[in-house]
């Protein structure tokens, strides 16, 4: 299961922010980012959006560089795939080992 959610929140943890500043620089209210943290609620394209654009994180590509499954993807690009999830995994490693941690 990718939990987009819990990746929002080590990415707002990351970076110092609470909810409210986070739902602040979002555009969002503070209620809708604890709902997605909280896996109430998935987040818009829109949000996503914003998202890479005020945190430079990609929560799809990032949520899929954990969880997804090389094997699901056509052969023509698994490498590729595999080549970017490598690179988002070392770009991000602080961020993912606090995450694996709060998944154990």
């Amino acid at each position: 299961m990718i939990h987009v959610g819990r990746i929002a929140r080590r990415v707002r943890e990351a970076r110092g922010l609470t909810q409210q500043q986070a739902a602040e620089a979002l555009g969002v209210s503070n209620v809708h980012v604890s709902n997605i943290e909280n896996e109430k609620a998935f987040p818009s394209q829109t949000l996503i959006n914003r998202y890479r654009e005020e945190f430079g994180v990609d929560l799809n590509v990032l949520a899929w560089c954990l969880h997804g499954d090389l094997e699901k993807l056509p052969p023509a690009i698994r490498r590729p795939a595999s080549v970017l999830a490598q690179a988002l995994r070392q770009q991000y490693e602080g961020l993912l080992e606090d995450y694996r941690d709060s998944t154990d």
